[in-house]
């Protein structure tokens, strides 16, 4: 697995980007909030230390696109 996409933050973008594309946005509506669980390190003692926080940006973009188009 690539470097940049170890983390489960990492994991939680490309699934999203996928439920996106494949028009689930019932999907994608979990994984977002997944992924604001994730970043804001509840239930876990490790902060998230990301350096750039673009892919991140762009999730929230991504969604609200998606959701637009959706309906």
């Amino acid at each position: 697995m690539q470097d940049r996409h170890r983390r489960l933050s990492d994991k939680i973008i490309l699934a999203h980007q996928q439920a996106c594309l494949e028009g689930k946005m019932d999907v994608a509506e979990i994984l977002l909030r997944a992924l604001e669980v994730d970043l804001s390190a509840i239930g876990g003692k490790r902060l998230e230390c990301r350096k750039e926080m673009e892919p991140v940006e762009d999730v929230f973009e991504r969604h609200m696109k998606a959701m637009k188009k959706g309906g």
